[in-house]
């Protein structure tokens, strides 16, 4: 650990994020806020295995704040996310709703309000929605109940062109069971254009049809219970 405390900090967070040794990384972020500081701004660090390990250990990192009785400074932080992702914080948040998503992943008692709170934020701003249907799908059927709330707004969506868009929310909308989606999901099974979704730390990219159909068979299934 000490030697981790005498390289670069940023060489050091890169290291531990693409190594994925989220505890050590934790530990110096706990011992010295630099650390901290620079895992935030990874989230949106243009090397996407990067990012998605910074999304992660943000969790994490909020889970040890709540276990610790540091759940205000949790909702304070979970603020800031949203905040990022109004036009007037000067900038977009594009990682936001994904860490969103994933912080309610570790604590599950924030899902309200938050998760509603999530998906109304990523279809306020459009550039937002890849975002916020990854974090739809990452919820699941958690999160089912919001999207009834926002069906319009979700199925609306489905008429982008936008192929990693689609590929996203459809994969969103089988997780969730969601079963208005089916028209759209059916339209989609030709379409071989392919799409990459991080999955359990692993990016999987099949052709935007292949998700449709498996959203359509989650969503059957999910019928039949």
């Amino acid at each position: 650990m000490v030697d981790l405390m005498e390289k670069p900090v940023k060489k050091t967070i890169e290291d531990l994020l693409i190594t994925r040794e989220h505890g050590t990384l934790l530990d110096l972020c706990e011992q010295d806020r630099r650390f901290w500081q620079e895992v935030r701004f990874r989230l949106y660090d243009l090397d996407e295995r990067v990012r998605w390990s910074a999304i992660e250990a943000t969790a994490k990192f909020m889970e040890r704040w709540w276990c610790s009785g540091r759940q205000e400074k949790v909702r304070i932080y979970i603020r800031t996310l949203f905040w990022s992702m109004n036009d007037e914080s000067g900038g977009i948040g594009w990682s936001s709703p994904q860490t969103i998503a994933e912080i309610i992943m570790h604590i599950p008692e924030l899902i309200d309000p938050y998760g509603r709170m999530m998906i109304a934020h990523s279809i306020e701003e459009p550039p937002l929605m890849k975002s916020g249907a990854w974090g739809i799908g990452r919820l699941g059927t958690r999160i089912a109940e919001s999207i009834e709330v926002f069906s319009e707004e979700i199925l609306a969506v489905f008429h982008e062109n936008d192929s990693e868009t689609l590929g996203l929310l459809a994969w969103a909308m089988g997780r969730t069971g969601f079963s208005p989606a089916m028209p759209y999901l059916e339209s989609l099974l030709q379409r071989k254009c392919p799409v990459t979704i991080y999955i359990d730390g692993v990016f999987c990219n099949k052709p935007l049809g292949q998700w449709a159909r498996e959203a359509v068979g989650l969503i059957k299934t999910a019928e039949v219970f």
